[in-house]
């Protein structure tokens, strides 16, 4: 006959797994056992939270929590519960017990960080990217920060650039690019802000990260065009303003910024050739969708 420990070791692969009823099933019976088994109370009631039913879930944490009142886990779980319900209030102060038992907690720092999103107001952001920032502190690799992080400063960035407040847009793509190597908008953007500040150069880099992260990429292969021209590399501006306007014939910002640097260069001949040539057709509209066919539903 399994133990007490090896049922509760089953009961949690199974909640793991998905496999909720099953799992339900296995913590019940070893509560029928030993009622006041905290584990079983505590995962009970997170699996409870799980499926919809939150105010039973937070009635069995609450028993787990008094047979255990110092295990951060279960604070932390209760703070879920609560923020699942819309309670912030009381979800932030399990969260902060939580974390004063275990100040290195990065799953609780990252939990607490989605529910201050969750409010909504200016000051949000700025508590939510500090606190995945001390999550990503104590565990680099924790998935779910990174990516929060990652779009709470893209997103903050591109605000702040668009509000022309390039200082504090650059620390955010800055760190977003560190956070994100492979995205290319936030290389883009950064490319953008360096330029912005003046570093003409450093954004000649961005936009080329940005490139050959999505060599269609027209809005980057414009831009790196520019950089390069403002860096006195007009030659070298040449390839990725021509690279523009293969990706969209039609656009005319490509077409005049290659011309105009064609010109620069006493190309003229080139630029004027490049002006006259007729724009291509637009492509052809696309047919709408045909609606799809509804099946009727078999009666519950």
């Amino acid at each position: 006959m399994a133990t007490i420990l090896e049922a509760l070791t089953l009961a949690l692969d199974l909640h793991l797994a998905g496999r909720f009823g099953e799992a339900q099933e296995l913590y019940t019976r070893i509560l029928d056992v030993e009622p006041e088994q905290p584990d079983a109370l505590h995962y009970l009631g997170v699996l409870a939270g799980q499926v919809g039913r939150g105010e039973f879930g937070l009635t069995l944490i609450d028993k787990a929590l008094a047979l255990r009142p110092d295990a951060s886990d279960i604070h932390a779980n209760r703070a879920n519960l609560l923020r699942g319900l819309d309670r912030l209030d009381e979800a932030e102060f399990c969260y902060r017990r939580a974390l004063s038992i275990r100040p290195e907690f990065a799953e609780a720092w990252t939990d607490r960080a989605f529910a201050r999103h969750g409010r909504g107001d200016p000051a949000a952001i700025d508590a939510t990217a500090g606190m995945l920032e001390r999550a990503l502190q104590i565990e680099p690799a924790l998935e779910p920060a990174r990516e929060k992080l990652v779009d709470l400063l893209l997103g903050r960035g591109r605000l702040r650039l668009e509000s022309r407040q390039v200082t504090p847009a650059l620390t955010d793509l800055i760190r977003a690019a560190e956070l994100d190597q492979q995205n290319a908008d936030i290389a883009f953007l950064l490319g953008n802000a360096l330029f912005a500040a003046g570093l003409r150069a450093d954004s000649v880099i961005a936009f080329r990260n940005a490139l050959s992260l999505v060599p269609d990429f027209l809005s980057a292969a414009l831009n790196l065009g520019i950089a390069l021209a403002a860096t006195n590399r007009t030659d070298a501006a040449l390839a990725p303003l021509h690279h523009a306007v293969r990706i969209d014939p039609a656009h005319p910002a490509p077409r005049d910024t290659l011309a105009l640097a064609l010109r620069s260069l006493g190309r003229a001949d080139e630029a004027d050739a490049l002006d006259q040539a007729p724009l291509p057709p637009p492509p052809p509209a696309k047919p709408a969708a045909k609606p799809a066919s509804r099946r009727p539903r078999r009666p519950p």
